[in-house]
């Protein structure tokens, strides 16, 4: 049946495009009047509905200079109208609606039209939900921008040099007065002159050598080629040997640290970084950030992603999003969250444990791109960006006592929802999108919003703050990929003793795991739809604000 619905869209809209080229100005304004009454009926079924949008959509292209208020009124009346809703191929009506007036705004007529329809399509990504908001955003996200990004050469030297830890420092003028620390992959020493840190990032293997190259020569473009920024961003300066940024450390300190879950190889990268650098916003072992420094710094921050992906450059992984980690070895999409589509959000605290971002601002830089061209793409980073600051301000509060978490001795949810301060995270909430909207577009939000916050932060306090949904499923296919020696550990790791394990036939039958909180049960929705709803919104206003500032600036 779907595929049927498609078939007569695509025949309805190849049918409208040559539909009026044969008509005389006196019938095309007649037939305009006529699509346009159409649309304003309340009583035309969802075909009927269809179809005449489409022909409206085709003459306003044909003939953009017969484009009237009536016109876009019509279309405005078609995203209000909630009659279409349970059909389910809504979408598709909603977001024709939605392309025709996107049409209008990209022609600019002088006569006002354009910032009317603009309006229009900002209304109802603002005020309704559901298909219609949805198609009004991404008929947004549509809008064509200027942005190209810089372009890097990833490309590694074929002779990666061997370094000997003393010469590293010998040759560098560093000063260690004790032995390195291990944080993750990384040998971390304090150097005594300047008082910063020497970071030695080590691969995982072989394969992860280029991400080190790739972090490295972003390093070094931001630190010294890049542009200066008005707020504080201490971006790491990259060590160079050979005119090579990726070596082989020689003798490393901490080597039986260094081996584990790493290989005997030590490829690696080292740079300098700030004494902060492996502060993160929301934990406690040393110490949480009081309220006024975490505000700061989520604001900068949100400030920094959206600064950065108005230059063209996206982090792509702020912090780590899935939708299914356990299957991410046979899913095309790797189990990575897209937001858009709404689905169930996997372990949501455990994603926020190390920010990438934090006091002295963006990091991990393998994670950045290059962007030239954008599209819908662009709008569903800035979507993950904005989801990835709000789950990290709800980390925050729940982290003032991390051990609760999951159910009681009675099996019951445990509730957290009195960690949370509900003024002080509305006021994130809608701080961040605001940070970043002005980084991203250039210029302060003006615009005057209709969303619910006080809503959404209740909402997102009662989701977050309860943790309702814990399990999850290890499919048998997803056991038989394991290798014997994964599958014991997956299972040590998520609560099962030596004991419960050795009981266990691998690939016999599906296994709960105990390993949320997750937003959403196993293979549902999310639980959180209004949040989906407020991205959507507000990645759409970014693009739409950019848009709007790129065309001013043409005039």
């Amino acid at each position: 049946m779907l595929i049927i619905h498609k078939i007569t869209f695509i025949f309805v809209d190849k049918m409208c495009k040559g539909f009026f080229r044969a008509m005389t100005t006196w019938s095309v304004k007649k037939e305009r009047i006529r699509l346009e009454k159409l649309l304003c009926n309340q009583h035309l079924d969802f075909s009927a509905n269809y179809m005449a949008i489409q022909q409206l959509h085709a003459l306003l292209k044909d003939y953009p200079q017969l484009v009237r208020p009536s016109s876009v009124s019509a279309l405005h009346h078609v995203l209000k109208d909630r009659t279409h809703i349970p059909q389910k191929q809504s979408l598709f009506l909603y977001r024709a609606a939605a392309d025709a007036l996107i049409s209008v705004v990209k022609a600019a007529p002088d006569n006002g039209l354009g910032e009317q329809s603009m309006r229009t399509l900002r209304q109802a990504v603002d005020a309704v939900s559901g298909a219609p908001q949805r198609a009004a955003a991404e008929a947004l996200a549509s809008l064509p921008l200027t942005i190209n990004g810089p372009v890097v050469c990833y490309q590694t030297t074929a002779d990666i040099p061997h370094v000997k830890w003393e010469d590293l420092l010998s040759k560098n003028g560093f000063s260690v007065c004790r032995l390195p620390t291990m944080f993750g992959r990384s040998l971390v020493a304090k150097i005594d002159k300047d008082n910063r840190l020497l970071v030695i990032k080590v691969a995982h293997d072989e394969h992860s050598v280029q991400l080190l190259n790739k972090e490295a020569l972003w390093m070094d473009l931001l630190s010294s080629k890049g542009p200066s920024f008005p707020v504080r961003f201490n971006i790491p300066e990259p060590i160079k040997f050979k005119e090579s940024f990726v070596f082989r450390l020689q003798n490393p300190p901490l080597k039986h640290l260094l081996d584990r879950g790493t290989n005997s190889t030590h490829y690696a990268i080292g740079f300098k970084a700030h004494n902060d650098y492996f502060v993160y916003p929301n934990e406690i072992a040393k110490g949480r950030l009081a309220r006024q420094r975490f505000k700061e710094t989520l604001f900068r921050n949100a400030w920094l992603f959206g600064k950065l992906t108005a230059m063209g450059i996206v982090h792509s992984a702020p912090i780590p999003l899935f939708h299914n980690r356990l299957q991410q070895a046979r899913r095309a999409d790797r189990g990575i969250y897209e937001w858009h589509r709404g689905g169930r959000l996997d372990r949501w605290l455990y994603s926020c444990r190390y920010p990438n971002f934090g006091p002295t601002g963006i990091r991990d830089f393998e994670h950045f791109m290059s962007i030239a061209k954008p599209g819908v793409e662009l709008y569903r980073y800035i979507g993950s960006h904005l989801l990835s600051l709000l789950l990290v301000t709800g980390s925050y509060f729940r982290n003032k006592a991390k051990g609760k978490c999951g159910f009681d001795a009675n099996g019951a949810p445990i509730d957290t929802r009195d960690l949370f301060d509900r003024r002080f995270f509305q006021e994130l909430i809608r701080g961040v999108f605001l940070k970043y909207y002005r980084g991203f577009v250039g210029k302060k939000f003006e615009h005057k919003m209709a969303f619910d916050f006080e809503a959404l932060t209740c909402r997102m306090i009662e989701e977050m703050g309860v943790d309702r949904h814990m399990f999850e499923i290890l499919r048998k296919i997803d056991q038989r990929a394991m290798t014997d020696q994964a599958f014991r550990a997956f299972l040590n790791d998520n609560g099962f003793t030596d004991r419960e394990t050795d009981r266990i036939e691998k690939g016999r039958e599906d296994i709960t795991i105990h390993s949320g909180p997750h937003l959403g049960g196993f293979n549902e929705r999310i639980s959180l739809p209004e949040l989906i709803a407020f991205l959507s919104m507000t990645s759409a206003f970014c693009v739409a604000g950019k848009f709007l500032c790129g065309r001013k600036a043409n005039v």
